[in-house]
């Protein structure tokens, strides 16, 4: 296929920017492979495209979900429950019947598919039966076909040690995290560690609480000389809907925020885990975020989106509504550095928030100053380091 994408010049980013159209469509997912991009649409079909030539390659119809291995491959997910490999044409069937959310694969490119029936995984269905609360991770199917069903994650993230993580957007009501270890084939949650205390005593001493916590919970709590250690996935500081994960060097940086009458984000390290998966966090909120301080109480004024690690320099990455950074580290301080901010459209509202939702959910880094980008009104951005180009 010989298509070439229509040109627009816009001049409202931060850089100067273009918008090259041809569906006039946006895109749930992509992924990319040094200029060529992979992108599904919110109608289910791949369309493959070149950043540099803005040349069309190839569309295919009824296409789920798309996943790159780790051999640098495309393998896609359509509705029909086949997984394919985009460069030979290779089929494998999925054996369930089902209807599939989000193709991933494992680190030996096994696939692993989120659906409706609950995860699959080596061609066998697994469900959070035995977690406590599970019911919170199933739904209606719609408002006119109420089967329950297993709910599609709002975020989902693969770790160095085989732990997937299924995050659910709970809006004001904070968020849900449900883990899948998949050399145990298992699902598991997370746990906020608490004792019950007399809340009429209004001035409940903090040291006395602990040591009582402590107490209760020695297996999941360890005292150290500067710090206290929590056992993973125990006492996680998670507030706010998750907006992005991501490792480096066996740490983890985490996005939260919510808009909700105002904006509520808290950006945190998890960190210096130990041979027994204990860990302490950091909070990096003040050290990142803009915070403005009225009348001594301080207020956060970014609404955070995804992170991502650059590969090509080790550094990591976040948007914001302020724009994309790249976080210094300098001796155990954390600080940002601007890149660009792109000037694109916001929804009015989600289901979940009441002001507006995040307008980039993902992206990815294809050299050290050339970024992809997905939004949710403006197709998929590129930065080649000097200018945007929009692909819709």
């Amino acid at each position: 296929m010989n298509l070439f994408f229509a040109q627009t010049a816009i001049k409202q980013d931060s850089v100067f920017a273009k918008k090259i159209k041809i569906f006039n469509t946006n895109y749930k997912e992509f992924e990319v492979i040094e200029n060529i991009v992979y992108a599904v649409t919110n109608s289910n079909y791949l369309i493959v495209f070149d950043l540099k030539q803005d040349k069309i390659i190839k569309v295919e119809r009824e296409v789920i979900s798309v996943a790159k291995n780790n051999k640098q491959e495309i393998v896609f997910l359509n509705r029909h429950n086949q997984i394919i490999r985009y460069k030979n044409g290779k089929v494998k069937q999925i054996n369930i019947v089902c209807e599939p959310y989000k193709l991933m694969l494992d680190r030996k490119n096994n696939p692993i598919v989120i659906s409706d029936k609950g995860l699959i995984y080596d061609n066998k269905i697994f469900e959070p039966l035995n977690v406590k609360y599970k019911s919170v991770f199933y739904g209606v199917k719609s408002i006119d076909d109420k089967k329950r069903v297993f709910m599609n994650p709002d975020l989902i993230f693969l770790d160095s040690k085989n732990r997937l993580w299924l995050t659910y957007d709970r809006g004001e009501f904070g968020e849900d995290i449900l883990f899948f270890d998949l050399e145990k084939r298992e699902f598991y949650k997370d746990d906020y560690l608490s004792i019950d205390i007399d809340y009429q005593k209004t001035n409940e001493n903090q040291d006395i609480y602990f040591q009582d916590l402590y107490k209760t919970f020695p297996d999941k709590i360890k005292v150290m000389e500067k710090d206290t250690l929590y056992k993973f996935p125990n006492q996680l500081p998670i507030y706010n809907p998750i907006r992005g994960i991501v490792e480096k060097d066996g740490n983890f940086f985490i996005s939260q925020s919510l808009i909700h009458f105002f904006i509520n984000s808290y950006f945190y390290l998890i960190c210096d885990f130990d041979n027994e998966d204990f860990y302490k966090s950091l909070d990096l909120t003040n050290s990142l975020l803009e915070v403005q301080d009225p009348k001594g109480f301080a207020m956060v004024n970014e609404f955070l989106g995804p992170l991502h690690l650059n590969k090509f320099n080790n550094s990591v990455y976040y948007y914001s509504d302020k724009g994309f950074f790249k976080i210094i580290e300098d001796e155990g301080k954390y600080n940002k550095e601007f890149i660009f901010k792109p000037w694109i459209t916001w929804s009015a509202t989600n289901r979940n928030n009441l002001g507006a939702d995040i307008n980039v959910t993902k992206f990815e880094f294809i050299s050290e100053n050339e970024l992809v980008f997905l939004t949710t009104n403006n197709g998929i951005g590129y930065y080649n380091g000097t200018e945007v180009k929009y692909f819709q």
